[in-house]
């Protein structure tokens, strides 16, 4: 029996929050020196209420006083807070302080409560009692009062602190009692047996009530009585602990060794009330199968693979683990030695030294590159370690294998990642959103080579830092809420460099994601496009002068050619000559020439503003727009096709395609528009382009045909340029006209599901 240190309580940890029916009970906390005590002071007069606030605030420094005008007011605030002590007044409207005391006490019974009242009589102080008043304390005048009522809050807070310390204590030593993995007897100040725990009846055979009431005499043999006696003497004297090993009598008459520890329990004044003994087993026998059976479960259980050898290395013992690493059964590997793994990763040192560790009676840790038993590689990391008897000779060794295999192809993966990230042209930045205000955690060398910026300056920052005067704020506020909204986002937006020089930066930004869908980072690439900005600004400065110049060039031709038409139609009504009839041809083709000029001068712009476009809708609207005689229409596209475009430019694409094959290829020819891997085509069973003109088709003015301006194909090699594809001419499978657009962005099949199998499409006549 054993334990020099005596048990005391811990008064710096608060008492347990009282539970009840809807007031807030728990208690600040108090800890020794009454750092803080919450006072709840009633009353319904607002200037002695403050008044009283003051002078106590002002006797004691620890107080933190809260105030209430009514019973129904100090009710409300117990709602949503915790006090130490209410201190209220008697006489009140509504609640008075008795029926105040009756409804704290219903959900907070110990909660320190004194009446402070100007109203003394027997009568109220007899109710105030027996519903469980602390204490009761009448008005007087004066400030001495206050210095009065100070003190016994103090106290009752204190009594009320050092009662739930008190009683935690009780709980936590009834808790160490039950749970405790040792057996517990407890004593009464005689040395009675009064408690038994569970670990101690497994231990002694004996049920708590079979010894209730005995003494230690019962339990110890003869042998160990002098022993227990000085323990007993030791403890009785209030002299503290004791350590002691004694042989116990099992109930089934088992003699067994027991290792003491002895605790006595006092109360305030110092007096012991009883004695705690924990005690366990240590019978050899006890002890070696109590490791021998932790040590197993812990083998068989652990996801580690481990393996024992004798000294000279043939495997005896493997766990499931091992063999669900290796592939080996347990059959399979005992008998055999470790060397039934090696990969040939590993040179013959690489083991020498290894068995020169081990055998030097030091412990051998590395990572080894093995075979499975299917001839697959893995990684371990292994710890081998000599086994030894009690003489300290070495008997074998144990080996435990952690399985790392896809921790070294993870890492290998992510050195690749983060070199080609740090080696990536584009500058590329990761912020972190769970951080205030979003800032940059990792830049590569290329956001440095674009910023100017070195990755010292740009960590920890948000990257608002490169914006200026310049910066536009819708762009910003886009930016922000795509943001916000964890959507990746596009933008063109101003920066500054580290020297103050701007430059257009193309932003992007993607939300990262973890396995579990969480947002973990956002990616943000850049690029510098200020080149290719001005080159878009200086084209669509000349655009502008383009179109300036067309619309002049129209409203000058025009207007002498309306002239020349007008002046031909008084001719014609004054004479009849076949003369005139080529004049009006002529102006004819003027006025085609005109049309065709200024189109193919307005079609040579960039697209900028892409639209979703369902292709097979356009190319029967194109269809019905142009005059094809006899001439038939084949759609071999899905209906739901997308593709992004500007869909009057194409119109006119599609006109000019399906006009130059009804021209060429006579009333009755059949056009076809069907799907490439990366675009369309439109063709025609007509006579088709002559090889050798194929090259030429799409200069402004070569036509084949005599009435023709020569501008038509050119127009639509001008808009599908403009929109970033190309076009050629070739041959359809009946000798045809045949033009293939390709390199439509993003595919032709653009936010819709592309249909499995070709249609043939709908003949449209």
């Amino acid at each position: 029996m054993t334990d020099t240190n005596t048990i005391q309580s811990d008064a710096e940890n608060h008492s347990e929050p009282r539970k009840n029916g809807g007031i807030a009970a728990s208690y600040t906390s108090v800890t020794d020196g009454l750092t803080q005590i919450d006072v709840l002071l009633v009353d319904d007069d607002e200037s002695l209420l403050d008044l009283s606030k003051t002078f106590l605030e002002r006797e004691n420094d620890v107080f933190s006083i809260h105030t209430a005008g009514s019973g129904e007011d100090a009710l409300g605030y117990l709602q949503a807070n915790t006090v130490d002590c209410i201190v209220s007044d008697h006489d009140m409207p509504g609640y008075n302080g008795i029926e105040l005391l009756k409804q704290v006490r219903e959900t907070n019974p110990d909660l320190p409560f004194i009446l402070f009242t100007g109203r003394g009589s027997e009568e109220v102080a007899s109710k105030a009692i027996s519903n469980g008043v602390t204490d009761y304390l009448q008005k007087e005048t004066g400030t001495e009062q206050y210095r009065i009522l100070a003190n016994r809050i103090t106290n009752v807070v204190e009594q009320d602190h050092a009662q739930r310390t008190l009683e935690a204590s009780r709980e936590r030593l009834s808790l160490l009692i039950e749970q405790s993995p040792l057996g517990i007897i407890e004593h009464d100040s005689e040395m009675n047996i009064v408690r038994l725990n569970e670990t101690g009846e497994d231990i002694l055979g004996y049920s708590e009530a079979e010894l209730r009431g005995e003494t230690w005499k019962k339990l110890v043999t003869d042998d160990s009585h002098e022993n227990v006696n000085k323990v007993t003497d030791a403890l009785a004297a209030a002299e503290g602990g004791y350590h002691s090993i004694d042989e116990n009598v099992r109930k089934d008459g088992e003699h067994i060794v027991c290792e003491y520890h002895n605790r006595i329990i006092t109360d305030e004044e110092g007096d012991v009330v009883s004695v705690l003994s924990l005690f366990k087993d240590i019978t050899e026998r006890k002890e070696r199968e109590q490791r021998l059976r932790e040590f197993r479960r812990a083998v068989e259980s652990s996801g580690h693979g481990v393996y024992c050898t004798d000294q000279d290395g043939v495997i005896n013992r493997v766990n499931p683990a091992f063999e669900e690493i290796t592939g080996y059964t347990a059959e399979e590997a005992i008998g055999e030695t470790p060397a039934m793994l090696r990969s040939g990763e590993h040179e013959q040192a690489f083991y020498e030294d290894l068995w020169e560790t081990i055998l030097d009676g030091d412990v051998w840790h590395g990572e080894v590159t093995n075979l499975r038993k299917d001839g697959e590689s893995y990684i371990i990391d292994q710890t081998i370690a000599p086994v030894t008897d009690e003489s300290g000779e070495t008997t074998g060794f144990v080996a435990v294998n952690a399985d790392i295999t896809e921790q070294r192809t993870a890492e290998r993966e992510l050195e690749v990642l983060q070199t080609a990230i740090d080696n990536a042209h584009s500058a590329l930045t990761l912020t972190d959103p769970h951080k205030e205000d979003n800032p940059m955690v990792y830049v590569n060398e290329a956001f440095e080579d674009l910023t100017g910026y070195t990755k010292s300056e740009a960590l920890g920052r948000n990257c608002r830092f490169l914006q200026g005067e310049d910066t536009d704020p819708e762009t910003l506020a886009r930016l922000r809420e795509a943001i916000d909204n964890e959507e990746p986002i596009t933008v063109e937006i101003c920066n500054y460099r580290k020297d103050g020089t701007p430059f257009w930066n193309e932003l992007s930004v993607e939300p990262v994601y973890d396995d579990e869908g969480d947002l973990i980072r956002y990616l943000g690439t850049q690029r510098d496009v200020t080149d290719q900005k001005k080159h878009t600004q200086e084209l669509q400065r000349q655009n502008d002068r383009l179109n300036e110049f067309a619309s002049v060039v129209s409203h000058d031709l025009r207007n002498p050619l309306n002239v020349a038409e007008g002046r031909l139609q008084l001719a014609k009504d004054e004479c009849e000559s076949e003369e005139l009839a080529h004049v009006e041809s002529a102006l004819d083709r003027m006025e085609a020439l005109i049309d065709d000029l200024l189109t193919l001068a307005r079609q040579g712009e960039t697209i900028t503003n892409f639209e979703s476009i369902e292709l097979v809708p356009l190319v029967e609207n194109c269809w019905t727009t142009v005059e094809t005689t006899n001439a038939s229409l084949a759609v071999k596209i899905d209906k739901k096709v997308l593709i992004q475009g500007d869909a009057d430019r194409l119109k006119q694409v599609f006109e000019n395609l399906i006009r130059n094959a009804v021209e060429h290829g006579g009333p009755d020819v059949t056009v076809t528009v069907g799907k490439l891997d990366d675009g369309f085509y439109i063709e025609d069973d007509g006579p088709g382009i002559p090889e050798e003109d194929r090259s030429q088709i799409f200069e402004a003015g070569y036509s084949t045909a005599k009435s023709g301006t020569g501008f038509g194909l050119s127009i639509v090699e001008q808009i599908v340029s403009a929109h970033g594809w190309s076009i050629k001419a070739t041959k359809s499978e009946t000798g045809g006209a045949r033009f293939e657009i390709t390199g439509v962005t993003g595919g032709i099949y653009s936010n819709r599901v592309q249909s499995e199998n070709n249609s043939d499409g709908d003949e449209i006549s």
